[in-house]
C-alpha cells in the first residue's frame, strides 16, 4: 500500500507518533499502542465474525492477536476517496517464526494447541457459512483439477522443462491423491468434520511461520483471515507439512511437533487419522501444477521447475514419515 492509505487514520479515534513501513502495510506508533494499517479485499461480514473470533480469544486470556480497531463511526474498515478499504489492527513487535530454528518451531506449535483449546464456541447459524468444505470432497475436486492439468500439458507442442518435470512424475503424485481420496471416503472423514463444528471448534485457517511474531515476552498470532469452523488438527496439519518440506522431511523435527501438540491438546483418534489423510494427500504437488495451469505458460519462473525437482527428489523421505505415522 502507499503512503495516500494513512489518510484514512483521520477516521480513527487515535493520536500517531511515528509510522514505517511493514509487508504491504504501514506499521504506526500510536497512543494506543502499536497498530498496522493494510488494505482489505475481503467480505465485510467475514471480517465481523473474524472480529467476534478475536475478542473471543482476548475474553479467554489470549491478549496477542491482531483485533480489528473501529473507526470513529463504529465501522471496521474505513474508505479512502477512491473507495479502498483499509483496517486498522493490533499489532506488535518482534520477528516471524524461524522455520530453520527447532525451538521457535516448536514454540509455535505449543501455542497452537492452546490456541486450539479455547478456539471453540457454539456458532450461531449465520456463522456455519464460514466452515471447512469436507476433506472428500476438497480432494475430488484437487483430482480433478490434476487430470485437466494433466491433459492440457500433454497437448502442448513444445514443452517447457516445469512441463516435462510435471509430466514424468503426474503418475506417482497422482497416484497418492486418488488414494487419499479414497481413503478419505472409507474412513468417514465427513463425520469427523460435522463432530467438530457441532462442538463449535474454531480453526486459524492458515498457520504458518509468516502468522506467528515472537519475542522474549510473548508470542502473538495473526492474520485470522481464513478462520473457520473445521477440524482443529488442520491448522496442525499445515504448519507440519511446511516445516517438514523445508526440513528435508526430518522425522525426528516432524514427530517432536505431534508429540508438543499432543502433550497440550491431546489429539483424539479420529484427528489423528484425519492428520495421516491429509498428510498423505501430495498438497504441494497440486499447488505447484495449479499455480503453472493458471498463470503465463511462456515464461515458468526457474524457482518453480526447482521446487518440482525438490519434490521429487524428497519423496522417499517423505515416505518414511508417513510410515511413522500409520
Amino acid at each position: 500500500m502507499n503512503e495516500k492509505g494513512l489518510k484514512i487514520l483521520e477516521q480513527y479515534d487515535l493520536t500517531v507518533y511515528s509510522t514505517r513501513r511493514g509487508r504491504n502495510s504501514w506499521i504506526c506508533e500510536t497512543d494506543r499502542g502499536l497498530k498496522i494499517v493494510t488494505e482489505f479485499l475481503g467480505a465485510p461480514k467475514k471480517l465481523e465474525f473474524q472480529n467476534q473470533v478475536l475478542a473471543h480469544l482476548k475474553e479467554e486470556g489470549y491478549p496477542y492477536v491482531d483485533l480489528v480497531m473501529e473507526t470513529r463511526e463504529g465501522a471496521l474498515f474505513a474508505q479512502d476517496r477512491e473507495e479502498i478499504r483499509y483496517v486498522v489492527k493490533d499489532w506488535f513487535e518482534g520477528r516471524e517464526c524461524d522455520t530453520k530454528s527447532e525451538e521457535d518451531i516448536l514454540e509455535a506449535v505449543q501455542n497452537l494447541a492452546k490456541l486450539h483449546k479455547i478456539l471453540c464456541y457454539i456458532p450461531e447459524e449465520e456463522s456455519l457459512r464460514y466452515a471447512q468444505e469436507p476433506l472428500e470432497e476438497e480432494m475430488r475436486k484437487h483430482n480433478q483439477q490434476l487430470k485437466k492439468i494433466y491433459g492440457f500439458a500433454r497437448r502442448r507442442r513444445k514443452k517447457n522443462a516445469f512441463e516435462e518435470s510435471f509430466l514424468n512424475s503426474f503418475s506417482m503424485f497422482f497416484e497418492q491423491a486418488k488414494e487419499a481420496a479414497e481413503c478419505a471416503e472409507k474412513m468417514c472423514s465427513r463425520q469427523c468434520l460435522e463432530e467438530s463444528i457441532r462442538r463449535g471448534q474454531l480453526c486459524h485457517g492458515e498457520y504458518n511461520q509468516h502468522n506467528v511474531i515472537l519475542n522474549r515476552h510473548m508470542i502473538a498470532t495473526t492474520n485470522f483471515y481464513k478462520c473457520c469452523y473445521g477440524v482443529a488438527i488442520s491448522d496442525l496439519y499445515q504448519f507440519l507439512r511446511k516445516i517438514m518440506e523445508k526440513q528435508n522431511w526430518n522425522v525426528r523435527i516432524g514427530m517432536n511437533m505431534i508429540e508438543t501438540y499432543d502433550k497440550i491438546r491431546p489429539i483424539p483418534e479420529d484427528e489423528r487419522q484425519y492428520l495421516r489423510l491429509q498428510m498423505a494427500y501430495p498438497e504441494k504437488f497440486f499447488k505447484l501444477v495449479n499455480c503453472y495451469y493458471n498463470t503465463n505458460k511462456a515464461w515458468i519462473p526457474d524457482k518453480n521447475t526447482e521446487k518440482m525437482e525438490l519434490l521429487i527428489r524428497q519423496q522417499e523421505k517423505r515416505k518414511t514419515f508417513m510410515k511413522l505415522l500409520q
